[in-house]
């Protein structure tokens, strides 16, 4: 995670960092069908539409590595982030066993 801040201050500022990973992984999970407004579908350039995860209540383990982005006039509420993800089946179907 890149911020526009000095390295320290994490957890006090633009927001805890724990409400900044649950906000992360509500926008990559699937949405609940009542908070998808009626007549709401992808549009052309969101074909297909994936979601990474199907419940975050899924996620097993998180580390995150902060550090000061290097970027001039940079919004101090926006960050840069790189996301490594290891997938791993919750439950063993013929599809997928190359998984396991």
């Amino acid at each position: 995670m890149l911020r526009p801040e000095p390295p320290g201050n994490v957890l006090t500022q633009s927001g805890d960092i724990d409400n900044r990973l649950k906000t992360l992984f509500d926008a990559l999970a699937v949405p609940q069908l009542q908070a998808i407004p009626s007549g709401s579908s992808p549009t052309d350039d969101e074909r297909p539409f994936y979601c990474l995860l199907e419940d975050d209540n899924l996620v097993t383990a998180i580390s995150v590595q902060v550090d000061e982005l290097l970027e001039p006039d940079a919004d101090r509420n926006e960050v840069d982030l790189t996301i490594k993800v290891v997938t791993r089946a919750t439950k063993v179907v013929a599809g997928n066993l190359d998984y396991i």
